[in-house]
């Protein structure tokens, strides 16, 4: 199980690998585009899990996340 809220320990959200492993390579309309909240979440989570070990550089870190979350606001908050 992969726990995406790892700062969350009160709230914890665990999903399958299966599951997390389909849901980060989703790219219907780009990869920063999501249909639901927890294919965000582990899009969110496999980037940060990324740039944490040193795989994505912390330009390319700052682009991406920054457009999964204008992506998301714009969707389910705007």
């Amino acid at each position: 199980m992969i726990n995406l809220l790892t700062l969350s320990p009160e709230f914890p959200l665990e999903i399958d690998e299966e599951t997390y492993e389909n849901l980060k390579v989703k790219k219907h309309r780009g990869w920063s585009r999501c249909d639901d909240q927890l294919e965000w979440l582990v899009k969110l989570h496999y980037l940060r899990k990324g740039f944490k070990e040193g795989r994505v550089p912390s330009d390319e870190f700052r682009k991406k996340e920054a457009e999964l979350v204008l992506h998301w606001w714009r969707r389910w908050c705007g």
